[in-house]
């Protein structure tokens, strides 16, 4: 492909030169502004007929006949240029036709080259293959110098048009060699009949992406045009003989294009990676800017080779990488219809306005063509307007074709029902059902007035005693005859647990503590669930009281409830164990705690739960780590996670450390993060900051997804983009780390000492914790995304890269190409291409030769900063090893690990050498 387009270019700088000399020299520059308007015309015509072409003839065969049709054109005019014919209207002619050879043909070819490379492959290529173009452009330059003055413009002409014929070849094998990569067409012929029949307007006034693309082209043209022209202009007056004109222009056209081969070598690809595809747009006008300014100052013809310089250098360079790479998120039916449309007519079209202005503004008004740059300045605050609009397009496409990629787009978290009530609030307190009664008791709060308690304590006579339960609850801190009344009745007539210690805390509450004999009465109640019930509300009230505790003689009682219970005899409902187990736990006597600990490994889920609560109302530390292994259980996790919290601000650090010596699954330690968040200080905040930067891949994920929730949540929580792309830049580290590792481990797994099978398998094992690891640090980075960049577009970009359709997934990765921090973009982007797209592609690890390069680095690193399972593995992996002697310093080291299984086994392996 590259060679194809550096021998366009070249034909093209063969010939251009040779017939813009001959056109000044016999027409003059006042006929220039005439033939771009015959240009415009000439296009439209052509697109016309070119586009009815399409629907019968394949690409290919058309870019064939378009080589051959201006093969014979350039050998015709090389014939009349040696026969000395040199009428006005053969100049026009070969004005226009070298005019629509430009811009048909290499249309043609980067049709071709959006058909052969995907996005990514066209982004890391079109700078390498554009290149091509431009050496093209200083090779046919520097040779039309050379043959124009040694043997005369003939010989530049009929050389172009055997030179084309050579692209024809290329093609064919191009076509043929990557057919697996290109862009199928419909099979159905009438569907794509109809494809090729819609109006090429309606394609590109449809979208917008296409439309903002096609404006910018246009604008970007005029501007171009008018340059041309000053520079034309100027240089016809300074140099009237045709030949030193033709040598002039080929000269400075190929010193451009040197410049422009040094900024597509050496710029283009780190501009593009830095910057993304429409904001290296913007450098060309702003480049124009500056020499238009310089123009006004100093308007001179060196001020004019500059700004001409600037144009065609950025303009054969970044602009025109940008450019293409600009059209590659539109749909490829769409593409070969609008591509030609934009390359060939709307690119002819703003020839002719450009035209129009000098005919009709400056020959017209009989102004200085220095007065067009003032014209160009305009232009130049349009062109900027439709490229930021541009940019906007181009992001929207990349994420309408993920989602209309996705073959699957389940949100984790679906949004919540957001209706509003269909009833007022008296209404669904006396008409709805048990659910929406829950519910709006439960979302009441401090909004319950003086209005809705008839209504509330009304519904202490509903059927349902889980409404019940919730009515009493909403009117604890009202004193109300009625509900006294009615909730005194409902402790000797109901026996739902629930129910009755809602109702003697409330009883508890508004009755006179000094009535000891009421009190008493409730706990020497004949109904045990009663008696059990005040006993809890005593405990609870007792809490911080110690003169009820002496005053009821709590422990006292508690101690007989335990006699009965641990009665052998006796089988107490497992309602009276939890009410007893919650009892303890707000008595907070280590006498008792021994009855939490035996029910914390029940196997009945009800009493676990209740002993898990009273563990967390008792506040004794000894309780958290059999806690802690109840997290697991889905069940009961809320109250699990509520428990530890009341532990308060010192669990964050004490679960850590806790993890760090006991080490518990990972379907434990996933929800630390979340009880660490549960305790709301600013302490708990830094802690989940500082789990991102854990050497354990699986703890940081878990930070981070809890740090995203709790932005999320609410008013939600900010955290400081800086601190938060650290912790990206952590994790392309560490990944970049493992990713060594793993290649250097998997490259010695078959070499294993004397084909050692068991130390194959250990070495496996090892890769395999390692791409764990991986896997869990790239969710980790989209989470930390998410806490910087729009929710929205990383689930989008997330679910894209996850799906099956590789074309999906490049789109996914230049969607988040377009608007990651360029600072991440280098280290990032090549790490998502490899984990999600190419996993046999290579990384630059050049970074971590020095440090990781071997077997015996990779293990010693794992052994000084691997995670817990990481180290274990790399343990028992040394075990096997002969010669441990690279290790034993790090060995030597974890046997005083706080972690006993490491600590032991590190000895074990110590013992094994010896």
């Amino acid at each position: 492909m590259q060679l194809y387009i550096f021998i366009i270019i070249t034909v093209l700088l063969l010939v251009k030169p040779t017939i813009n000399a001959l056109f000044l020299s016999h027409l003059g520059s006042e006929e220039l502004p005439t033939a771009y308007l015959l240009v415009a015309v000439l296009a439209i015509l052509t697109s016309y007929f070119y586009n009815r072409l399409l629907r019968f003839v394949s690409i290919k065969v058309i870019t064939v006949i378009s080589l051959v049709f201006f093969s014979g054109i350039f050998f015709l005019l090389g014939y009349l240029l040696y026969a000395h014919i040199t009428h006005d209207y053969i100049l026009y002619a070969y004005y226009l036709s070298i005019s629509l050879f430009g811009v048909l043909v290499t249309s043609q070819f980067w049709i071709i080259a959006n058909m052969v490379y995907n996005v990514r492959e066209a982004k890391r290529l079109f700078g390498f293959i554009g290149s091509g173009a431009i050496a093209g452009g200083i090779f046919g330059g520097y040779i039309t110098s050379i043959l124009a003055e040694s043997f005369g413009s003939y010989y530049v002409i009929l050389l172009a048009s055997l030179l084309i014929l050579f692209c024809i070849p290329i093609l064919l094998w191009v076509w043929n060699h990557r057919p697996h990569n290109m862009v199928k067409p419909p099979k159905d012929a009438h569907s794509n009949t109809m494809q090729q029949e819609k109006s090429v307007l309606k394609v590109i006034f449809k979208s917008k992406h296409l439309t903002y693309l096609a404006l910018t082209v246009g604008v970007s043209v005029i501007m171009a045009k008018l340059v041309d022209y000053q520079f034309s202009d100027f240089a016809h007056i300074k140099i009237t003989d045709s030949h030193e004109l033709a040598a002039f222009f080929g000269f400075w056209f190929s010193t451009f294009n040197v410049i422009s081969l040094i900024i597509q070598l050496f710029l283009t690809n780190r501009l593009l990676a830095w910057f993304g595809v429409t904001s290296n747009l913007l450098i060309l006008p702003l480049g124009i800017a500056f020499g238009c300014l310089l123009f006004l100052v100093f308007p001179e013809l060196w001020v004019l080779v500059l700004l001409k310089g600037q144009d065609s250098s950025f303009k054969q360079s970044i602009n025109k990488a940008a450019i293409e790479l600009a059209i590659m998120p539109v749909p490829y039916e769409d593409k070969k219809i609008a591509k030609s449309f934009i390359d060939v007519v709307v690119d002819s079209i703003a020839t002719g306005i450009a035209g129009f202005l000098l005919i009709f503004v400056v020959k017209e008004l009989d102004l200085h063509s220095r007065y067009i740059t003032v014209i160009i300045l305009f232009f130049l605050f349009v062109w900027i307007v439709l490229i930021y609009q541009l940019r906007g397009a181009y992001f929207d496409s990349f994420k309408k074709n993920i989602l209309k990629g996705i073959s699957r787009f389940d949100k984790e978290h679906p949004e919540e029902d957001t209706k509003p009530l269909k009833f007022s609030i008296i209404e669904v307190l006396t008409k709805g059902s048990e659910k929406e009664i829950l519910e709006l008791l439960e979302n009441l709060g401090d909004s319950i007035s003086k209005k809705h308690e008839p209504y509330i304590i009304k519904l202490l006579d509903h059927p349902s005693n889980l409404v019940k339960a919730a009515a009493i609850k909403e009117i604890y801190f009202f004193k109300h005859d009625a509900a006294l009344s009615k909730i005194t009745d409902l402790v000797e007539t109901n026996d739902d647990p629930e129910v009755i210690y809602e109702a003697m805390e409330y009883l508890l509450l508004h009755t006179s503590l000094d009535d000891k004999t009421l009190f008493e009465d409730y706990l020497d109640h004949s109904k045990p669930y009663i008696a059990d019930a005040a006993l809890l509300c005593l405990a609870e009230l007792a809490l911080d009281n110690k003169y009820l505790v002496k005053r009821f003689n709590l422990h006292q009682r508690i101690k007989q409830k335990l006699d009965l219970a641990n009665d052998s005899q006796l089988d107490p409902p497992q309602e009276e164990i939890a009410e007893l187990l919650v009892t303890i736990g707000y008595a907070r006597n280590s006498e008792f705690f021994y009855f939490i600990n035996d029910y914390l490994d029940s196997k009945n889920i009800y009493v676990k739960e209740h002993a898990i609560k009273a563990a967390g109302l008792s506040l004794h530390i000894g309780f958290i780590k059999p806690v802690l292994l109840a997290l697991n259980i889905d069940a009961i996790r809320e109250t699990t996670i509520q428990a530890l919290q009341r532990f308060g601000k010192k669990i964050p650090s004490y679960i850590l450390k806790l993890d760090e010596k006991e080490r518990f699954d990972n379907d434990i330690r996933k929800h630390f993060p979340k009880v660490i968040a549960s305790i709301q200080s600013k302490a708990s905040l830094k802690t989940l900051l500082k789990l991102l930067r854990s050497n354990d891949a699986f703890i940081r994920f878990e930070g981070a997804r809890t740090l995203t929730q709790l932005h999320f949540k609410g008013n939600g929580i900010k955290f400081k983009k800086t601190t938060i792309l650290k912790a990206v830049q952590f994790e392309c580290d560490f990944y970049r780390e493992r990713l060594g590792m793993i290649r250097i481990l998997s490259e010695t797994i078959d070499n294993s000492e004397g084909g050692n099978i068991e130390l194959q398998i250990k070495k496996e094992q090892l890769v395999s914790m390692l791409n764990q690891e991986l896997e869990f640090s790239m969710k980790a980075v989209f989470e930390e995304l998410t806490l910087v960049l729009n929710k929205d577009d990383m689930e989008i970009a997330y679910y894209g890269l996850k799906d099956q359709s590789e074309s999906v997934k490049i789109n996914a990765i230049e969607f988040l190409d377009s608007f990651l921090h360029k600072g991440l973009k280098t280290d990032l982007m090549p790490l998502l291409e490899y984990h999600f797209i190419q996993e046999n592609e290579p990384v630059d690890l050049s970074s971590l030769q020095q440090t990781i390069n071997s077997e015996e680095t990779c293990l010693n690193f794992l052994l000084k900063a691997g995670a817990h399972n990481t180290k274990t593995a790399a343990l028992n992996l040394i075990m096997l090893i002969k010669d441990k002697r690279p290790y034993m310093d790090a060995i030597n080291g974890l046997t005083t690990n706080n972690n006993d299984t490491i600590s032991l086994l590190a000895i074990k392996v110590l013992q094994a050498k010896a």
